[in-house]
């Protein structure tokens, strides 16, 4: 019995011990769960704080890219108003320029035939025997001369 005895009394001061570890290593546990949480608190905190100041920053730039947006768009509106009045003012200029090299061609055309015309006038002209054309018409006045005398008496 006395055996039995100090069986339990050493199985006792073994459960007492294993007892006392077991609840010191529960506490260190508990205490390194505690640090991890405070922790995770911590970077849950500092990560809530990054995302408001990212969501505030977004929610005051959004409104002014938006207007920035909104004056780009109006400012290519314009952009492609003129870029079609200068398609429209070229295309008038290209039909002005085609009328222009028409035109010329016509009056190069009409030089031509008219040169040709005034070579035959010049000619002609050249060919006219001035002295032949005075001396009839000194003649023409001598015969005209006294018939006008003639019909002023009357």
């Amino acid at each position: 019995m006395a055996e039995n005895e100090n069986k339990e009394a050493t199985v006792s001061q073994y459960d007492t011990k294993s007892v006392e570890q077991n609840e010191e290593m529960q506490t260190g546990i508990l205490t390194e769960m505690q640090k991890m949480t405070k922790k995770t608190l911590m970077y849950q905190r500092i990560t809530t704080g990054l995302v408001l100041v990212f969501v505030i920053a977004i929610l005051c730039v959004v409104p002014s890219l938006l207007k920035t947006l909104e004056a780009v768009r109006t400012t290519l509106d314009g952009v492609n108003e003129v870029v079609e009045q200068a398609n429209t003012a070229l295309e008038k200029a290209n039909t002005a320029i085609t009328q222009a090299e028409q035109t010329m061609k016509d009056l190069s055309s009409f030089v031509e035939t008219a040169g040709g015309d005034l070579e035959t006038v010049v000619s002609s002209i050249e060919s006219v025997d001035f002295d032949s054309l005075n001396n009839a018409i000194k003649n023409l006045d001598a015969t005209v001369k006294p018939l006008a005398d003639f019909f002023r008496k009357f």
